[in-house]
């Protein structure tokens, strides 16, 4: 079941319009939650009182509300129409994401959410509310974008279009991705959060806005080399894998969103360009 890079007709038109429905929530309510979580707890403390100043506290709850906040509110009336910016669908023939080509409108995609939302939490101008507004969508997006199949084909539309068996359960494979193998793996947040506690962290280094493409291309190379599964049966071994590779996600997705929080609450002297 391994997805082949090859060209077909279908996948350039597709990813040639990739005004379709969502992609799907990546790593849902409890993947977003700690990668929020365990960003705010490496802060420095300059940086995490400036975020507590904007969002009025910074514990788990309202953390957790906020970074899950993009996924509720795009089922909700206007929401619908951001459904793009969850995601990247990149020219299969490729092996690297080019703004120009795969991002439609060069903003209505899920790299080009995460710098749009760390500029506007970056400005100091904005009220307070646009900013706390930023802070949601960038604690999201970040998320986004560390999940594989968010930055994968159109033709199956990140995975959706896939039907898998996991576990005696059929579900879709961006589903499996999304949700299926934490839920397995963990039984709550906090588990989740304390398991995540005990790797060994990525550093929080520096960051600038060309570092998402980077991130990009990362999550393009496991989903064209790892994300599908050799079959549609998920075996012991494949779910193992995936599982590692999760928690290497959640724990990075973490770290480098701690940097853009450090970055842009305490070290930008202006708004990041894109």
């Amino acid at each position: 079941m391994k997805r082949s890079t090859s060209n077909t007709l279908l996948g350039l038109i597709l990813v040639a319009a990739l005004a379709l429905p969502s992609q799907g929530n990546a790593w849902g309510a409890r993947g977003h939650g700690a990668i929020g979580v365990l960003a705010v707890e490496q802060l420095s403390p300059e940086a995490r009182g400036a975020l507590a100043e904007l969002l009025g506290a910074t514990d788990l709850d309202v953390i957790v509300s906020a970074c899950v906040w993009s996924d509720t509110w795009r089922g909700l009336g206007d929401g619908r129409d951001q459904s793009r910016w969850h995601y990247v669908n990149i020219d299969p023939d490729s092996t690297a994401y080019q703004r120009g080509r795969d991002c439609p409108e060069g903003d209505q995609c899920v790299t080009a959410q995460v710098n749009a939302h760390a500029a506007a939490l970056a400005d100091t101008s904005l009220d307070r509310e646009s900013r706390r507004l930023a802070f949601k969508g960038l604690c999201h997006f970040t998320g986004d974008l560390h999940q594989p199949l968010h930055v994968g084909y159109a033709d199956d539309r990140g995975g959706n279009d896939i039907t898998i068996r996991y576990r005696a359960r059929e579900m879709n494979l961006h589903r499996y991705w999304d949700s299926a193998v934490i839920e397995a793996r963990t039984d709550t947040l906090a588990e989740l959060v304390a398991l995540l506690r005990e790797r060994p962290h990525q550093a929080v280094g520096s960051w600038q806005p060309a570092d998402t493409l980077a991130w990009t291309n990362e999550s393009w190379s496991l989903t064209r080399n790892f994300a599908y599964p050799p079959t549609h049966t998920v075996d012991e071994g494949f779910e193992t894998r995936s599982w590692n590779v999760m928690q290497q996600q959640l724990d990075v997705g973490a770290a480098r969103l701690a940097a853009i929080l450090e970055w842009v609450l305490v070290g930008a002297a202006e708004a990041p360009a894109d």
